[in-house]
């Protein structure tokens, strides 16, 4: 695995934002995962443990990793008055739909990281940086806040600023705040989360899954044994669904399906 560390994607109010990409030593990548640590839009890195642990095991498989920083405590005023009145309004809106989270994680902080990250999409995707992925099948995983902004991605709310759908998305702890943006062509998305979590609580997993069997959308809940906010990252590398695949396992064939990972030569 070769990395480059540091490769400004933005700027923000005159500060750089970056992101570390992982390459694999010595052929093309087959495609590109894009990775968003958590923390509650408040804290949290992009040289977090896991990111360096994913990069090790999907640069040996073929794919490049491209951990991202996104803004963090973003104040509302930093976003204009016309996009925060609508962020208001989906919070409202997605709390008397049941959905369970901190104010913080529905509001200007969430919204200023989504377009972050999206920029960093547009910023590889335009063949910019030290390799070109302008062709490239774009998958994402996210922990937590990170997830959040993935599945936001895949189901744009169509009043706020758009940027390109990854090819795939693979959540560890998150929920989606807007569940009615769902549609039948969303991306296919995993969303592994545990059977006790009191940051983002479970039963999100309950409202979502009313919308996916109402539009019928390619996303699969998994709740992981494990209890806690964290565990759906240790469950993702340690252990396997009920039917007894590992959930891995899963994550891989999510990201072969799309074409981000290369396919298993047949009868592999």
């Amino acid at each position: 695995m070769h990395a480059i560390h540091g490769i400004d994607y933005v700027e923000r109010a005159g500060t750089p934002l970056a992101l570390d990409l992982y390459l694999p030593e010595g052929n093309s990548p087959s495609g590109l995962v894009l990775f968003a640590h958590g923390g509650g839009f408040v804290k949290g890195d992009r040289t977090a443990a896991p990111a360096e642990k994913l990069a090790k095991r999907l640069t040996a498989l073929g794919a490049a990793v491209a951990s991202v920083s996104y803004r963090l405590r973003t104040e509302d005023r930093a976003l204009p008055v016309q996009q925060r009145r609508h962020i208001y309004a989906n919070r409202k809106k997605a709390i008397s739909l049941g959905v369970k989270l901190a104010h913080n994680h529905m509001g200007p902080r969430f919204e200023a990281a989504r377009q972050d990250v999206g920029e960093a999409i547009s910023f590889l995707r335009n063949g910019n940086g030290p390799c070109d992925f302008s062709q490239s099948k774009f998958g994402f995983i996210g922990i937590s806040a990170g997830g959040m902004i993935g599945l936001s991605l895949a189901c744009p709310d169509p009043l706020l600023p758009s940027y390109e759908k990854p090819a795939c998305v693979v959540t560890l702890g998150a929920a989606l705040q807007h569940p009615w943006t769902l549609q039948s062509d969303t991306p296919p998305c995993l969303m592994l989360h545990s059977v006790e979590d009191r940051i983002v609580p479970t039963e999100n997993c309950s409202v979502i899954r009313s919308y996916i069997d109402e539009v019928h959308a390619p996303i699969e809940v998994q709740l992981c044994e494990r209890r806690g906010h964290n565990a759906p990252v240790h469950a993702l590398f340690r252990d396997s669904a009920p039917d007894g695949t590992p959930y891995w396992l899963q994550a891989l064939a999510l990201l072969r399906q799309t074409g981000v990972l290369s396919p298993l030569p047949a009868g592999a």
